[in-house]
C-alpha cells in the first residue's frame, strides 16, 4: 500500500555567507549573526542609511540569489495551487477526464499514459482521512509538501499492494485523539498536494479509469471542523520577475509552511534583506539600494535555475540526462528542488520513475521538425520495468505538439507497436507518418515550421540498473536528410 522514502543526507548547495562576510568586513560592520564578543557596540541593520548603497546593493544581491532558488519551489506550489482550486476546493480531489493533449496547459510536460487525480490539503484545521479502492493496473498517489518533498506514496512501486484502505492524514503540528484502526501520515507542512496517475490504456479504456477515480475521496475527520481556506495574494507569473512581490510572498508563505529544522543555518542570514518568515514580512521594499540588489538577484537566480538542468542532471549516451537520486526528496539541495519545480514540477523519486530527455540528437545538434530521426533499442535496451514505459515529445515550451493522429506518447502499452525479429525496437520520429513504419511513429511538428523540440522517456518503477543510471540509452539518429 505505501512504503515511506529514505531521506537523502547531503550538504546544502547554496552558501554565500562567506561572501556576506567578507563584504561585511570591508566596509567596517559585522552584522549581529556573526559578532565575535557579545560586548561590542550594536551594528546598525543593513536596512539603515550608514554604509554606502554598493555594499547594501552586493549584499542584497549576495543573500537575494540564494533566498529566490531557496522559494522559488515554495511559491510555485502555491501558485498551482491557486490554478487548481479556482476548479476545486481545498480538501477535494478534481478528476481529469481526458489524457493530456496539445490543449493542456496546468502544468509543463505533462505525461500522456496516466489520468490525473489531484488535491490540495489544507491540514491546519484539522486532519484529513483519504480513502482509495483496490486496483488491478498501475496507479500512484503521490503525497508532497509545500516544498515538494513527496513524503509518501500510496501504490506505485508496491505493486502487490493495490488492495485499497484509507489513512489519515495529519498536519506537523495537530494534537489530538486519532483512530485506533487508520494508518496515519504526519504532513511536514499543512499545505499538502496529492498527485494520482492512474494508466489509461488508450481512449476506450477511459470510462474504466472513471470508476476507479470516483472511489479517491478525501473526508475530515471531525465533521464539524472549520472550513478550509489558505489565505495569501493572488500570485501573478509576473511576481516572479519582481522582487517587491516575489520576496514578500515568500515571506507569507514561510510563515504558513515553516521550513524544517534542517535549514536554519541557512534561513538565519534572510534578515539581511528584510525578510522574516517567522513574522511573514518583507521591509527592504522602500529601500532602494536594497531593491536595486534584489532586482538583478531575481534576474541572475532565475537564469540559473533554469539552465542548470544541464549540471544537475546525470548524462547518459547520446546526449540523453537522466533525474538523479536528488529528485523526489531534495533535503537540502535546494537548487535541485528549484530546478525541478521550474522544468517538471512534482517529478516522481527515482524508485517510482526514472525521466531522461534530451533536445539534442547524435549529431549534436538540436532536434528540428525539418529532420526525421530515429530511436533504435536493441533487445537488452528496452527499458525494464515492473509497468510501464513511454516516449513523449514537447515543443520548446514544454507542452504537447498538435499532429494530425493525436499521438503525444509511444511506449510499451501503444497498441499495435512492432518490435523486430531479434526482439529489438525502432521508434520513428518524423513530421509525416513513415511508410510500412505508422505503427511505430511518434509524430514531430511540421518540416515546414522547423521547431525545435525535445523527448521525455518516463520508466516507470523501474528496476535498479535503471535507477541507477546504469542503463545505456540509444542516441536520437538522423535518417534520410
Amino acid at each position: 500500500m505505501r512504503k515511506k522514502k529514505r531521506c537523502l543526507l547531503a550538504f546544502g548547495l547554496l552558501t554565500s555567507m562567506s561572501l556576506l562576510v567578507s563584504n561585511t568586513l570591508a566596509n567596517g560592520s559585522i552584522p549581529s549573526q556573526v559578532k565575535s564578543a557579545p560586548h561590542q557596540a550594536a551594528v546598525p541593520s543593513p536596512l539603515e542609511p550608514s554604509a554606502p548603497s554598493s555594499y547594501r546593493s552586493n549584499l542584497a544581491y549576495s543573500v537575494g540569489v540564494d533566498a529566490y532558488i531557496y522559494g522559488y519551489t515554495l511559491v510555485e506550489m502555491a501558485r498551482t495551487m491557486q490554478t487548481y482550486t479556482q476548479k476545486t476546493p481545498l480538501n477535494t480531489f478534481h478528476h481529469d477526464k481526458f489524457l493530456a493533449d496539445a490543449s493542456f496547459r496546468d502544468f509543463v510536460k505533462p505525461n500522456n499514459d496516466t489520468l490525473y487525480s489531484s488535491a490540495w490539503l489544507d491540514l491546519s484545521k484539522g486532519p484529513q482521512v483519504l480513502s482509495y479502492p483496490k486496483i488491478d493496473r498501475y496507479f500512484t498517489l503521490q503525497i508532497m509538501d509545500a516544498y515538494t518533498n513527496s513524503f509518501e506514496y500510496i501504490g506505485g512501486s508496491n505493486l502487490d499492494e493495490y488492495q485499497g484502505g484509507k489513512v489519515l492524514i495529519v498536519g506537523p503540528d495537530w494534537k489530538g485523539n486519532l483512530p485506533s484502526d487508520v494508518e496515519v501520515i504526519r504532513a511536514p507542512t499543512n499545505m499538502v498536494w496529492i498527485l494520482g496517475r492512474t494508466f489509461v490504456n488508450g481512449e476506450k479504456d477511459l470510462p474504466h479509469v472513471y470508476k476507479i477515480q470516483v472511489e479517491f475521496t478525501l473526508a475530515s475527520l471531525d465533521v464539524g471542523q472549520e472550513p478550509s481556506f489558505i489565505d495569501f495574494p493572488k500570485i501573478e507569473a509576473s511576481d516572479f520577475h519582481d522582487p517587491s512581490k516575489f520576496y514578500p510572498l515568500l515571506a507569507i508563505l514561510m510563515k504558513q509552511n515553516p521550513p524544517p529544522q534542517k535549514d536554519q543555518a541557512f534561513l538565519s542570514k534572510l534578515e539581511l534583506i528584510g525578510l522574516d518568515y517567522q513574522e511573514g514580512t518583507f521591509r527592504a521594499g522602500d529601500n532602494p539600494e536594497m531593491i536595486e540588489g534584489l532586482t538583478k538577484a531575481v534576474k541572475d537566480a532565475r537564469e540559473i535555475i533554469k539552465k542548470s538542468v544541464s549540471i544537475l542532471q546525470k548524462p547518459n549516451n547520446g546526449n540523453w540526462r537522466v533525474n538523479n537520486e536528488r529528485v523526489g526528496i531534495y533535503d537540502t539541495f535546494y537548487l535541485n528542488r528549484a530546478m525541478t519545480a521550474m522544468h517538471g514540477l512534482a517529478a516522481n523519486t527515482a524508485e517510482e520513475a526514472v525521466y531522461a530527455s534530451t533536445r539534442i540528437g547524435e549529431d549534436g545538434n538540436p532536434l528540428v521538425g525539418n529532420k526525421k530521426y530515429v530511436i533504435h533499442f536493441e533487445k537488452e535496451q528496452v527499458p525494464a520495468t515492473k509497468s510501464f514505459w513511454s516516449l513523449s515529445i514537447y515543443n520548446a515550451e514544454n507542452f504537447f505538439i498538435e499532429n494530425p493522429i493525436d499521438r503525444y506518447s509511444i511506449g510499451s502499452r501503444t497498441e499495435g507497436l512492432v518490435y523486430n525479429e531479434d526482439g529489438s525496437l525502432d521508434i520513428y520520429i518524423q513530421s509525416t507518418a513513415p511508410t510500412g513504419h505508422e505503427s511505430n511513429w511518434l509524430p514531430s511538428p511540421s518540416s515546414s515550421e522547423s521547431l525545435n523540440f525535445g523527448l521525455i522517456l518516463r520508466i516507470y518503477t523501474p528496476d535498479e540498473k535503471i535507477q541507477e543510471n546504469t542503463f545505456v540509452l540509444p542516441a536520437v539518429k538522423v535518417v534520410n536528410q
